[in-house]
């Protein structure tokens, strides 16, 4: 069964830095292993929120380890990353999905 993740990126994530990030870990015509649904776009809050769809949640943690969370350090710096505040991160099965 698919899962559902939902993530809540703290104001300092904003549109440019999630094109950064996005294009180095889902590369247009080249998605990652095991994502069905992506979207993304500004938390009402403040920040950036991500809403995907994955064919279970192990899947995407191995994927935010290996590939997310570097990227991001990356970019900021792993002092900047490390003082940062982490995404909040919420999952559950996805019931039904009705996607193209």
């Amino acid at each position: 069964m698919a899962d559902v993740v939902w993530l809540e990126f703290a104001v300092g994530m904003d549109a440019d830095m999630y094109e950064q990030v996005n294009n180095r870990v889902n590369p247009p015509g080249s998605p990652p292993e095991g994502l069905i649904f992506h979207c993304a776009g500004p938390s009402p809050d403040g920040g950036w929120r991500i809403i995907d769809v994955w064919e279970d949640r192990a899947t995407f943690d191995r994927f935010l380890g290996e590939k997310v969370l570097p990227a991001i350090g990356d970019i900021v710096g792993e002092e900047a990353m490390s003082q940062g505040e982490p995404p909040k991160i919420t999952s559950w099965p996805a019931h039904n999905y009705n996607g193209g």
